[in-house]
């Protein structure tokens, strides 16, 4: 499939899917390794179609905790990455190794695969689905047409152009913003201020948004950075907007200890003085979501399962009318 956004220049490619804005030569590809220069072609999106991983997985393990809670959704995962962070928990299918078996679903494949599962939702997910630009742009309008809603799980790595192209198919999205620091997002091969972009981009396109933040020692440890990144998230976002911080474990390249867990609760605290719903991932519990009008308990997780949901069809608290801002339909 040849590819979008991209154009010649002095005899190679120049990609512009994302701020990497590769150059690359005849035969070569781009930092994603999913785009190439084919000669006599130009870019051509190499795994166009090609997953490796396909489940149903429940909705609140994306996750996203604000959105058709307790719903099982159709997830795929195809191979890439346009960042390369050294405590990646995907690194298997990030960097391709060639162990990994790949299947090919056409968007007529994956219609019967909707079916199948009868699922009402699709996730591109498990590495960086934006990279798979062209399949997302030609099967997110023929869901969106069948009823299906689209996910995405994402790095927030794209430019401006082909994420608003993309953006009026997307029901739902959850961005891990990795850091605050400009120069960590460049040495993990990130951009922070396109991952703001992209947030922003979303919410004002009425996308439903949830961020992920991996607490990560030794990278983004630092609360002080924390707490400048969840003031700007409520200033530029709005308070509401769900937050997850999640415990990392050593894998991959990154062997330092998992995160203390003193330091992730006293995260949440300071989070919590910004944003009204925050939640620690990787960790047993502290999942649930109560209303921050009145305190009632809107819904009751154990582990990725709802035990209990007690919210309005349009998602507010049936105490107190506090807009919860949870999607149920």
């Amino acid at each position: 499939m040849k590819a979008l956004y991209w154009h010649w220049e002095d005899g190679n490619v120049k990609c512009e899917l994302c701020p990497h804005n590769c150059l690359v030569p005849s035969g070569k590809r781009g930092f994603c390794r999913v785009r190439e220069h084919v000669p006599g072609e130009g870019l051509v999106a190499v795994t166009y179609g090609l997953f490796s991983s396909v489940a149903s997985d429940p909705v609140e393990k994306k996750p996203l905790y604000h959105f058709l809670p307790g719903d099982n959704v159709l997830s795929l995962g195809s191979v890439g990455c346009n960042m390369s962070c050294p405590f990646c928990q995907n690194w298997h299918i990030s960097t391709w190794v060639p162990q990994v078996e790949m299947s090919r679903i056409d968007v007529n494949d994956l219609l019967s695969l909707v079916k199948r599962y009868r699922s009402k939702t699709v996730a591109f997910t498990y590495n960086e689905p934006l990279i798979s630009y062209e399949y997302l742009l030609n099967s997110a309008p023929v869901l969106e047409k069948e009823g299906i809603k689209v996910v995405l799980v994402t790095n927030g790595l794209i430019n401006s152009s082909p994420l608003s192209e993309l953006v009026p198919h997307i029901s739902a999205a959850n961005v891990d913003l990795k850091t605050f620091d400009e120069s960590t997002y460049k040495k993990l091969g990130g951009d922070l201020r396109t991952v703001q972009n992209t947030l922003k981009t979303l919410i004002g396109s009425g996308v439903h948004v949830e961020i992920t933040h991996l607490l990560v020692t030794g990278i983004n440890d630092n609360l002080a950075e924390f707490e400048e990144m969840c003031t700007w998230i409520s200033k530029t976002l709005g308070e509401l907007i769900p937050f997850h911080i999640s415990r990392y474990f050593p894998v991959y390249k990154w062997t330092k200890p998992s995160t203390n867990m003193t330091l992730l609760k006293k995260a949440k605290e300071v989070a919590s003085k910004y944003l009204k719903f925050v939640y620690l991932g990787n960790v047993p519990g502290d999942s649930d979501t109560e209303c921050p009008g009145c305190g009632r308990l809107a819904i009751k997780r154990r582990g990725y399962h709802v035990s209990l949901l007690d919210v309005t069809p349009d998602g507010k608290c049936p105490a107190c009318g506090f807009n919860l801002g949870i999607v149920l339909f």
